[in-house]
C-alpha cells in the first residue's frame, strides 16, 4: 500500500488535471489543487454542458483548492512553502496546439515561464519533492518510425511542440544543476468526458449530435495515438510514486494510432446519417502514428485499457446526457 503523500497539481481543476486528481483522492492522498480557472474555448450560448464546473464534483469536499496563477511567482512561492508537498504535477499551461499558433505569447508565459517559477522556488526547498512535468507528443515533430519511442528525434512543426520541448530541457537543467527529482510524461490526443475544449473528438461529436457533417483536415490518413483521457491520467499517477522513473521521459498514450478516417468510421456507426466533408492539412500539423508505451509498462505497470472504439461509445454518452 502507497503512504499518503502531499500533492500539488498547478492545471487540477482542468480536464486531464482533474482526472488526475480524481485518481489521487481515490488513493488518500492529500492534494492541493492550485488552478487560474482559465478555459480556453470561446463562449458558445448554444451548449448546455457544464462541463467545468462537474470536474472536481465528486471531490470538490476533500480537496485544498486555490486560485492562483504560476505566473505570480510570489503567491505560488508562499503557496509551496506552507504546504511542502512531496509531489508537485505541473499541468497548468495553455493546451492548444492550434491557439498556441495565434497566440504565442501567453503560450511561451503558459509553458515555459510558469514552469521555470516552479523549478526556482523548488531549489530552495529544504524537503524532497518530486516534479512531473506534463509535456506532449508533439515535441517529436514528423514521426519518422512507427511506433516511435522516447528516444526519437525531437523536431516539432508548431509553437506549441517547439514551447513544450523548450520546457523539457529547462527541466532537464535544473534538475541536473539542482539535483531535483523530475520526471516528463509526453501524452498524446487525450479525449473524454468533462472536455470543453475544441479536440477534434468533442468537435465531431457535437457535430454528430446536432446531425451537422464533420469537417476533416486532409484526406482522413492523419493518424493520432487517440487516449482516453482516465488511462493517460492512470500513467501520470503510476509516474509519480515509482522510484526508478527519476530523471526519465515516458510516452503516455494508447499505444495503437488510428486514423482520422477510421474515427470518422467509428462515428459514422454511431450515427449512420452523419456527413464527411474534407478540407486541405494545415501545414502545423505534424505526420503522426503510434508512440511505444514498452518503457512506460515495464517500469511504471502502466498498461491502458480503453480502445477507441469504447472510448467514443462513453464519451457519447455523456454529451448526451441531459441530467447534469
Amino acid at each position: 500500500m502507497k503512504m499518503v503523500k502531499k500533492i500539488f497539481v498547478t492545471g487540477g481543476a482542468g480536464f486531464l488535471g482533474s482526472q488526475v486528481v480524481k485518481k489521487l483522492i481515490s488513493q488518500g492522498h492529500q492534494v492541493t489543487v492550485y488552478d487560474s480557472f482559465v478555459i480556453y474555448s470561446k463562449p458558445n450560448p448554444d451548449l448546455k454542458l457544464l462541463d467545468f464546473n462537474l470536474r472536481l464534483k465528486n471531490v470538490y469536499k476533500k480537496i485544498d483548492l486555490i486560485r492562483g496563477d504560476t505566473l505570480n511567482k510570489d503567491y505560488l512561492r508562499r503557496c509551496l512553502n506552507k504546504i511542502k508537498p512531496e509531489i508537485i504535477i505541473h499541468m497548468a499551461a495553455m493546451p492548444l496546439a492550434a491557439l498556441a499558433l495565434e497566440h504565442t505569447e501567453e503560450a511561451y508565459n503558459s509553458i515555459l515561464t510558469s514552469t521555470q517559477n516552479i523549478l526556482e522556488i523548488m531549489r530552495d526547498f529544504n524537503h524532497t519533492c518530486r516534479l512531473l512535468f506534463i509535456s506532449s507528443s508533439m515535441v517529436y515533430g514528423d514521426f519518422l518510425t512507427d511506433p516511435v519511442n522516447e528516444n526519437h528525434i525531437k523536431n516539432p512543426k508548431d509553437i506549441y511542440g517547439a514551447f513544450k520541448l523548450a520546457g523539457e530541457y529547462i527541466v532537464k537543467g535544473y534538475a541536473k544543476n539542482y539535483s531535483l527529482d523530475a520526471v516528463i510524461i509526453r501524452p498524446s490526443a487525450v479525449y473524454g468526458p468533462l472536455d470543453s475544449n475544441n479536440r477534434v473528438i468533442r468537435k465531431f461529436i457535437l457535430s454528430a449530435l446536432d446531425n451537422k457533417p464533420i469537417t476533416i483536415d486532409g484526406d482522413g490518413s492523419l493518424k493520432m495515438d487517440f487516449t482516453f483521457v482516465e488511462d493517460t491520467a492512470d500513467g501520470i499517477v503510476s509516474s509519480i510514486f515509482t522510484k526508478g522513473a527519476k530523471g526519465k521521459c515516458y510516452n503516455i498514450t494508447r499505444g495503437r494510432s488510428r486514423s482520422l478516417k477510421e474515427l470518422a468510421e467509428i462515428l459514422k456507426h454511431n450515427f449512420p446519417n452523419l456527413k464527411i466533408s474534407y478540407k486541405p492539412l494545415p501545414s502545423y500539423i505534424p505526420s503522426r502514428g503510434t508512440l511505444d508505451i514498452s518503457s512506460a509498462n515495464q517500469d511504471l505497470g502502466f498498461s491502458p485499457k480503453i480502445d477507441l472504439e469504447e472510448g467514443i461509445e462513453k464519451y457519447i454518452f455523456h454529451l448526451k446526457r441531459n441530467d447534469f
